[in-house]
């Protein structure tokens, strides 16, 4: 059976239907257009183009608020009705005003909204709501993100959305919206409509952006892993105290692994989250969930895989700013490529993570990298996952301080020197390790035990126009600004005379980077595309152009859209851009 089918004249665009692959991008007219803003508070997310050019995004967390409360703005899924995003070329939507900031606007046609968080679908379940494993409403979910539309036929389609949580809960949720075509407008048929019980993967984890595959799957990120996993069963955050340290609770970490122990009704494994899931026959009655292993562990904010069906790259999404210095529980983000053994199957294949090398320059907009990759294993999901069960059922009272129940930092290090064959950390011993799950358990630390970069802050989308990569950085702050320092991986602790491989100018706008590839789709170098501008040497961003890009997504024509994540701080409300 065919995991995936295509209808009509409808396919989804995600800048993998050519396999075209130039070495670059020839020179284009590089126009800014300010496509949509949406309301104050909220960011742009979940960006999906279907065959009509018809452009699918989310007003996440509007006011700021990641969970729906009574008497609270709700997130909106929706669509522009009107416009061809592929060949638009008119003018910029307007910044709106104070008194005009509780909705979306777009520069053309209409924002047909589709459905709103809270709402209440076919199968009682109400629209981004988490229920526990007695079925009992834990949350109902604001941080609507990644968005597959997939076509039934002309007139018919389900569209997919991922709710990443409700900020710190961030035990995930899946909708599954039937939309029929009236008229010539999309609207939902709530009745058909549903929540996907995903305790088949047993739950989600910050299910953040998303793509589709070049053979027609949804392919979803699960985001912020724990980068410190030995604390993951630390008492302290399962007992009734649940405020943060910087609230004066006792939570060491932002996230919550209570609430995921709810949502199973029994003791949860940090290593069976923080996995790219990709969803098998997706315009069936029941679609197949599976993650996988092989494509690592880490923060994962997306992945974009290339015309060849093999090769894809993985952007890890963290930032030591959140860093707990006590507990090491944040660092910069790694970006990961995999290579599968089999065209169109991601169960299988070699992980590598990249080792950038800065120009001599130190400016953003005119400074490269050129990239190394760095080999860590090969697996495939079966075996990882056996390594996986392993740590099945470990739960807090099996917690023992200053001890690791998971794979620890010494175990990393000398899996490390066993791969290098040489001392690292100057202790006159060459490790050994038995196997190799660290590469696919702790990723982010194996990768940068290794050598890889690590110092990549807010590592979001990534996506690839016909064969190129593009990858947004959130902004140019803390371990990527030269003037920072640098921070080492197994503690955290800063050094601030000491430099990583990144070493730029502070840039709080953040920029999109181009991937330089070779015939083979393999990257070796990143320049800078698109880059934001401070206007008050502080936070605030020029409006004519990004603040913080996160979601991004290329077309077949070469275009590029870029979604903000920015805040009022940045921008007066955040904007989705194309790139021309």
């Amino acid at each position: 059976m065919k995991r995936f089918q295509f209808y009509g004249k409808f396919l989804i665009l995600g800048a993998l239907l050519l396999t075209v692959n130039p070495l670059y991008l020839s020179a284009v007219d590089k126009k800014m257009i300010r496509i949509a803003t949406v309301h104050a508070g909220a960011e742009v997310a979940g960006l999906a183009v279907n065959d009509l050019g018809e452009l699918f995004f989310n007003s996440q967390h509007p006011a700021g608020k990641g969970e729906v409360v009574e008497g609270g703005p709700a997130a909106e899924i929706g669509y522009i009705s009107g416009m061809d995003i592929r060949s638009y070329s008119g003018r910029s939507v307007s910044i709106p005003g104070d008194s005009e900031k509780d909705r979306v606007h777009v520069a053309a046609g209409k924002f047909v909204i589709l459905g709103r968080s809270g709402e209440k679908l076919g199968d009682g379940n109400l629209l981004g709501g988490v229920y526990d494993a007695k079925g009992q409403l834990m949350y109902i979910s604001n941080d609507v993100d990644y968005n597959a539309f997939i076509p039934l036929s002309s007139s018919e389609a389900y569209l997919y959305t991922a709710f990443e949580g409700a900020s710190r809960k961030a035990v995930s949720a899946i909708s599954r919206l039937k939309l029929q075509r009236k008229n010539g407008f999309w609207q939902t048929n709530y009745d058909e409509s549903e929540m996907i019980d995903l305790r088949s993967i047993d739950g989600g984890w910050i299910l953040c952006y998303g793509e589709i595959t070049p053979w027609g799957t949804p392919l979803l990120a699960e985001e912020y892993y724990f980068y410190n996993t030995a604390l993951w069963n630390h008492p302290d955050l399962h007992d009734e105290d649940e405020k943060p340290s910087f609230m004066k609770g006792n939570d060491m970490v932002y996230h919550m692994p209570k609430m995921m122990n709810r949502y199973l009704g029994r003791v949860s494994n940090p290593y069976r989250y923080g996995q790219m899931i990709e969803m098998n026959y997706p315009a069936s009655d029941n679609p197949e969930l599976v993650r996988h292993f092989s494509m690592g562990r880490f923060s994962h904010e997306n992945a974009t895989v290339m015309p060849d069906g093999r090769t894809v790259y993985l952007t890890d999404d963290d930032t030591v700013k959140y860093t707990n210095a006590k507990w090491n529980t944040n660092s910069g983000g790694v970006l990961f490529k995999f290579i599968a053994d089999q065209k169109m199957d991601l169960s299988s294949g070699t992980l590598y993570a990249a080792k950038a090398i800065q120009d001599a320059a130190t400016q953003p907009d005119k400074t490269g990298f050129d990239l190394e990759w760095i080999k860590l294993a090969h697996g495939n999901n079966e075996q990882i996952e056996r390594w996986v069960s392993e740590y099945d059922g470990i739960g807090p009272k099996d917690y023992v301080e200053g001890q690791s129940n998971f794979v620890s930092d010494e175990d990393v290090q000398n899996w490390a020197e066993s791969k290098a064959y040489k001392d690292l950390d100057g202790n006159g011993k060459v490790g050994s390790y038995k196997d190799d799950r660290p590469a696919f358990l702790e990723s982010r630390k194996a990768a940068a035990s290794l050598g890889a970069t690590y110092e990549w802050n807010k590592l979001e989308g990534i996506t690839n126009v016909n064969g190129t990569v593009y990858m947004a950085v959130s902004e140019i702050t803390e371990s990527m600004d030269r003037k920072w320092g640098h921070a080492l991986w197994s503690t955290g602790k800063k050094d601030t005379q000491a430099q990583g491989h990144i070493k730029l100018d502070k840039e709080g706008c953040g920029v999109v980077y181009r991937g330089i590839m070779d015939q083979s789709y393999n990257m070796i170098r990143l320049e800078p595309e698109v880059v934001g501008k401070t206007t008050d040497g502080k936070k605030r961003c020029d409006d004519n152009t990004i603040a913080h890009p996160d979601n991004i997504l290329g077309l077949s024509n070469g275009s590029l859209l870029i979604a903000e994540d920015a805040g009022k701080s940045a921008h007066p409300v955040d904007m989705l851009w194309l790139r021309k």
